[in-house]
């Protein structure tokens, strides 16, 4: 089918629709069935309206505020070599929490996911979490 004709709400052509549909209705369209040799009138109507959701709330702004939060993982004591690790991505150690602070994209890159402590953060009152940030 093929559109011959658009007319938007309002418009002539669209009154006996607009008084059906109110300020529901977007747009007439006239299409053309070629095979059966008739002529189709659609409307174009409103059925959901809600407000804009902020970029806060999208998954790309939820991943990118995820991967800038800090965290807190658990590194055994015998675990040098992983302990330097973390430093040299700006970790920091929590007495306090007894757990090291960081961001979260630091801690996947470095393939510690699973060690991470849920609500760990919260324990480490010692730290200021925005230190860890960049």
């Amino acid at each position: 089918m093929r559109i011959t004709k658009t007319i938007k709400a309002g418009a002539t052509g669209s009154r006996r629709f607009l008084d059906q549909w109110g300020h529901q209705l977007v747009a007439v369209r006239y299409r053309r069935d070629e095979r059966q040799q008739r002529t189709l009138t659609t409307i174009e109507i409103i059925v959901d309206e809600r407000p804009l959701i902020s970029a806060a709330y999208t998954q790309q702004g939820y991943l990118a505020r995820r991967n800038q939060e800090a965290i807190a993982i658990k590194i055994d004591i015998d675990e040098l070599d992983l302990r330097a690790k973390v430093k040299a991505a700006g970790a920091r150690w929590s007495y306090a929490g007894r757990l090291w602070v960081m961001r979260y994209a630091d801690a996947v890159k470095l393939g510690l996911g699973t060690r991470i402590v849920n609500g760990g953060i919260d324990r480490c009152t010692d730290i200021d979490s925005s230190i860890v940030l960049k």
